[in-house]
């Protein structure tokens, strides 16, 4: 069996194996033990600049977590050059063969993706069309269809265009691929996922495989986190992106974490862990820990322990049982993660007011809802 795996991030890579796993322990075909898995990385969305560290964190829990036959990556001007060629590629054949010149990954029988659009992820499907498709979710595991990312008119133009140039050219590049299985630990948490078997996955398995991820921290500065919070109630702030996406300026979303924390009232004795999102531009971090001073009694960085790259799930399981009480800040779908998965409170998103005070006001519709939407996933 030969299966390729699509990763566009560290915690999809977290998920990704989960429902592998999950797959070859139910599917009744043979013994995994004689699978070949193929990792490939692309799509990450982050700066040139940051993608070879990017890059080098997830090889680094693919190493650890799961025994790949081989793993590629493919640059964003790399995958560009791939997917022109491929939209003049009258088959399938064509498709998987520039594939394999760039990355060496020949036939396969499975494809696993994150989902059924976006550059990458169309690419490895319409390479192979005869093998099955798998998509194993975003975050911890749910679906984001077409329209989800509304804001980012990119993808939209994107896959647009594209559609109207498949139908007169008889591109094989499919704009909607088939999908067979879907392993998903929240099904339909924003939309119905794609046709075929949907799966549902358990918390379990990820837990272990976030836990197992310590080995990549630190020792040494995991011991002087764990003594500087040792007893005392510990707060997690993990943001997003937000004036990186041009949801926000940057000015604004210092102003919009500063706010709604300040109206969370931490109490006094708490500790304040910042968590650098990866796709973060330079510098950041420093100005957000600057921007939150005077709110906690320590402001401290996660980033410390290890690479900003790596899930913030593996510290958190390593923290709770040391701390008076834990809650996680989140304002995107990492709180499916702290809430499911790690189990501490979490507070989500910033709220209608400050939405309205501090978001583009092309923007704050659909931030209203995706906040409602993880509310009620997680029932705060």
């Amino acid at each position: 069996m030969e299966r390729l795996i699509v990763c566009q991030g560290t915690a999809q890579l977290v998920t990704a194996i989960a429902a592998v796993r999950q797959h070859q322990a139910t599917s009744g075909r043979h013994d995994a033990s004689q699978d070949r898995n193929h990792l490939l990385i692309c799509g990450l969305a982050v700066a040139e600049s940051q993608a070879q560290a990017f890059t080098g964190v997830i090889e680094q829990m693919a190493g650890l977590l799961h025994p790949f036959a081989t793993i590629s990556r493919l640059s964003d001007a790399a995958l560009d050059d791939l997917l022109g060629q491929a939209k003049r590629a009258a088959t399938a054949a064509e498709i998987a063969n520039l594939l394999k010149q760039a990355t060496g990954i020949g036939k396969v029988d499975e494809v696993f993706t994150v989902r059924d659009w976006q550059p990458c992820n169309l690419l490895a499907f319409s390479a192979f069309p005869d093998a099955k498709h798998i998509c194993y979710g975003d975050s911890v595991g749910v679906y984001l269809p077409r329209g989800f990312m509304a804001a980012r008119p990119r993808a939209w133009s994107w896959l647009a265009a594209l559609r109207r140039r498949l139908a007169p050219s008889r591109s094989a590049l499919q704009a909607s691929p088939r999908v067979d299985i879907s392993y998903l630990l929240l099904p339909g948490a924003f939309g119905m996922p794609p046709g075929g078997q949907v799966v549902r996955t358990d918390v379990a398995p990820l837990r272990e495989l976030f836990g197992r991820l310590g080995a990549l921290l630190d020792g040494a500065a995991m011991d002087e986190l764990r003594r500087r919070i040792a007893g005392r109630p510990l707060w997690v702030l993990m943001g997003s992106n937000f004036s990186e996406q041009g949801l926000m300026t940057p000015q604004a979303e210092l102003e919009a974490y500063r706010a709604w924390i300040a109206a969370l009232r931490p109490d006094p004795g708490t500790v304040l862990l910042i968590k650098s999102h990866p796709r973060d531009r330079t510098g950041k971090h420093e100005l957000l820990e600057q921007h939150l001073q005077g709110l906690f009694s320590e402001v401290l960085s996660a980033d410390s322990v290890g690479s900003p790259y790596l899930p913030m799930e593996t510290v958190l399981l390593d923290l709770m049982p040391r701390v008076a009480s834990l809650r996680s800040l989140t304002v995107s779908t990492a709180c499916l993660a702290t809430h499911f998965v790690v189990g501490s409170r979490t507070h989500i998103g910033f709220g209608d007011e400050l939405v309205a005070r501090y978001v583009a006001p092309d923007r704050r519709h659909e931030r209203c809802r995706h906040e409602a939407d993880l509310r009620r996933l997680c029932a705060v």
